[in-house]
């Protein structure tokens, strides 16, 4: 089996079992949120540490943490939680790249094509488009990032910018993936508007993909 496939598989069983532990706690999150405020600074810190290690090695779909998030937290802070961690694992992906270089980067750069050298002068809106595609693994943008000649506040913004509308998504549909039973048709709008933004998003980025054919 391959690298890819083999932590294909082991993200989709550490979510099937995360799903199965947490999934009944969380219909009646009291205790979780007791627990939390007892933990004070701790568990915001605990928390931000684990969004920071998922964007560096993606080990379930970061919307069912923004969820959970929402759940503990409320909805907005949970939801600056969840958009810390993530920018904050971002930057350390890009810091990474930058400080080990291409040969440490280039290899986990194959999902992006040609996008893994990103061309300068559209750098900031790749990256604030590539944050609305799913489909592009984050990690690799952060990577791809770090070995062009971006500069940091610009990669910074562009994340942020990106990330924003990206991770209120990410909060409401993993919101109501916890309590499907409450709003499944909450969950199900959520999907439709999600699809609709990643495929504009996405057309965006195919277009921008055929002018740089043209101009080669």
């Amino acid at each position: 089996m391959s690298n890819k496939k083999t932590a294909s598989v082991l993200t989709l069983l550490v979510s099937v079992i995360l799903i199965i532990f947490l999934y009944p706690r969380l219909q009646h999150p009291a205790a979780l949120q007791t627990l939390i405020i007892h933990l004070g600074w701790k568990g915001i810190v605990l928390d931000l540490l684990i969004l920071t290690l998922q964007m560096l090695f993606p080990f379930i779909p970061f919307a069912l943490l923004a969820g959970i998030n929402t759940l503990l937290f409320g909805w907005l802070p949970g939801f600056l939680i969840s958009l810390t961690g993530s920018v904050l694992g971002s930057s350390v992906g890009f810091g990474l790249a930058r400080s080990l270089g291409q040969e440490w980067a280039k290899p986990r750069l194959a999902k992006l094509g040609k996008w893994g050298n990103l061309p300068e002068a559209k750098s900031f809106y790749l990256i604030m488009l590539a944050r609305l595609i799913p489909i592009l693994p984050a990690a690799a943008v952060n990577y791809a990032a770090g070995i062009s000649p971006m500069k940091f506040p610009t990669f910074l913004l562009a994340t942020i910018l990106g990330k924003i509308p990206m991770i209120a998504w990410e909060s409401w549909i993993g919101h109501d993936f916890w309590r499907l039973v409450h709003h499944p048709w909450r969950f199900a709008l959520a999907l439709v508007l999600g699809a609709v933004v990643f495929s504009v998003a996405w057309m965006g980025w195919r277009i921008l993909e055929s002018k740089e054919k043209v101009n080669e």
